[in-house]
């Protein structure tokens, strides 16, 4: 698997057409629209990168080593940001 991250989004698209999918496919299957799935390639998106590495029969920080930590947790914030009040 190529360690660069250009390189590394089209084998993931080319493994996905080897197995007869696509990202638009896996996005389908998670009902969402195709950009989140191409959106996942590019940025953090747990759900997306979860569903892209199911579909390839590997785990998400196989494939994002970089966005994951050796336990195989995500090495960033989880969930939304939050918005500064003026009490903050």
């Amino acid at each position: 698997m190529p360690q660069d991250s250009r390189q590394r989004r089209e084998w993931i698209k080319y493994q996905l057409r080897l197995r007869g999918s696509s990202l638009a496919q896996v996005a389908r299957d998670q009902g969402v629209s195709r950009d989140a799935a191409t959106l996942a390639l590019r940025k953090p998106y747990p759900r997306m990168e979860r569903a892209i590495a199911d579909a390839l029969g590997l785990r998400p920080e196989q494939l994002w080593p970089e966005r994951y930590d050796e336990a195989g947790r995500p090495n960033r914030p989880l969930g939304r940001p939050r918005k500064q009040t003026a009490t903050d």
